[in-house]
């Protein structure tokens, strides 16, 4: 990978690539994004994801296209596209029934893996849990694995222990850039803010699946549970916060489900 160069840090909700003002991180469920690019100009979208998303392979694959898409004006040669690569941090398992921890995922023949039809666009996915229980001691990449160990670790570490666990400079001077951030009062407030959104998310699913229970309760058993996940669906959508998919996740529907139901609660709505 090329050593990136220049980089624009902003906080984005999910289902759009806006950036996000302080005042709304708690209005909508966010993602931390890096876009990046180097000195060759192929462009990096980085994420940090914490949460879970039944079509995260879709979701990631939407944005890089997009920002592939997104390089060429009116009229310009297509030979002037750069290569897009996804570089995905997920504190969850997207593969637990495979034991290795990073992936990689770009296009290629089917039957013919070393043909590649071209490097322009590529998704590195690298689940943090497994370095975590797992034991790669025996793997090759002894300085991802640092990284992947400080990712995990860099809330608990003081100058002790950095000097004890981490033998690449490069980490070193993040721990570094990681200090000042945390002493800044304006970045703690923000991240206060964030952790009060999760919490506040968490909640909102919790009571919004209890009410849907409820109600299905009073109805037979299997169409109650259909008449259950509705009524959570119903809920959250009326709260107005949560995404189509995030919905979807919590309720175990499909997304055009949820839609469907927000579509027939906006026309219930425009007839009344």
């Amino acid at each position: 990978m090329y050593p990136v160069v220049s980089s624009q840090w902003f906080v984005a909700t999910d289902n759009r690539r806006l950036t996000t003002r302080p005042e709304e991180i708690t209005k909508k469920f966010i993602v931390l994004d890096i876009l990046a690019s180097d000195d060759r100009e192929n462009e990096y979208d980085i994420e940090m994801q914490v949460r879970k998303y039944a079509s995260h392979p879709e979701r990631a694959l939407y944005y890089l296209c997009k920002m592939y898409s997104g390089q060429l004006g009116s009229g310009q040669e297509y030979e002037r596209l750069k290569p897009v690569v996804g570089i995905h941090f997920l504190d969850y398992e997207i593969f637990p029934e495979n034991d290795d921890f990073r992936f990689r995922f770009d296009l290629r023949d089917v039957r013919y893996p070393k043909l590649r039809l071209t490097d322009n666009l590529s998704l590195h996915i690298f689940e943090l849990p497994k370095p975590g229980r797992m034991d790669y001691s025996d793997r090759k990449e002894k300085r991802l694995l640092e990284w992947l160990h400080f990712f995990n670790h860099a809330h608990e570490e003081d100058d002790e222990t950095m000097r004890t666990n981490y033998t690449n400079p490069m980490i070193h001077r993040a721990y570094d850039a990681l200090k000042k951030l945390s002493a800044d009062e304006e970045t703690r407030r923000l991240a206060e803010m964030r952790e009060k959104a999760l919490k506040d998310e968490v909640s909102m699913l919790s009571a919004a699946r209890r009410e849907g229970e409820k109600k299905g309760e009073k109805k037979g058993r299997k169409e109650g549970k259909k008449e259950g996940r509705e009524d959570t669906a119903r809920n959250l959508l009326s709260m107005g916060i949560l995404t189509a998919e995030q919905i979807a996740h919590a309720t175990d529907m499909s997304v055009a489900e949820v839609e469907c139901l927000r579509d027939s609660e906006r026309a219930d709505d425009s007839e009344g």
